[in-house]
């Protein structure tokens, strides 16, 4: 009879012991959820900005006959809205409107572009305090031809497309690099026979806006 309770006994131990070990590997095997790969920092792209601009414009004329180069300097100021409409998703309409030095001759044909306005949307990729995106809409842009003794101006109406990068540098200021091609289409001027002139350009721009 002893021995059956000193049995007894010892299973009783066992048993207390195997429960623990038992419950420690159940609890150790459960792997925790990996973090998702996004982690947002708490910025967004939502809201209004301005900024100003400057670049380089590489423009080509085409006059009856004839091609030729039109370069210069551009400069300027935009405003815009931006919606984050995800966290990783930007969507935005922009303005802006830019004094241009672009111009060029050959001939005695001189062609400018002294100014050109831009409404435009935008649609982007955010990181965090990075974006990158894409742009397009209307141009607007003065072309003026000049000739021996005299000249004429002409508002012409095109489109333009580009592509970004910008980077919130803190909560409120930013900084971009954009490059834009316009087309102003062509048009007949006064002082210019046999045909129309017409004027495209590639613009690489730096620009500092603040966002509210």
């Amino acid at each position: 009879m002893s021995r059956i309770r000193s049995f007894g006994a010892s299973l009783i131990v066992l048993s207390a012991g195997i429960a623990p070990a038992a419950a420690a590997d159940l609890g150790g095997g459960y792997a925790e959820p990996s973090a998702p790969a996004y982690r947002s920092s708490g910025f967004s792209w939502n809201g209004p900005e301005i900024g100003v601009l400057l670049g380089y414009g590489w423009g080509n004329a085409s006059a009856p006959g004839t091609k030729f180069g039109a370069d210069g300097w551009t400069g300027g100021a935009y405003a815009g809205y931006n919606f984050q409409v995800a966290p990783q998703f930007v969507l935005g309409v922009e303005g802006d409107i830019m004094a241009s030095g672009m111009d060029g001759s050959v001939a005695g044909l001189g062609v400018s572009n002294p100014w050109n306005a831009t409404l435009r949307g935008r649609a982007g990729w955010a990181y965090n305090q990075f974006l990158l995106y894409g742009t397009g809409g209307l141009a607007l842009g003065g072309l003026k031809t000049s000739t021996p003794g005299d000249s004429d101006t002409k508002t012409q109406v095109g489109w333009t497309l580009g592509v970004g990068a910008e980077a919130a540098l803190t909560n409120t200021v930013t900084a971009r690099l954009e490059y834009r091609y316009t087309d102003l289409g062509n048009a007949g001027f006064s002082n210019v026979g046999g045909g129309n002139v017409g004027f495209t350009s590639n613009q690489l721009m730096l620009g500092l806006g603040m966002k509210f």
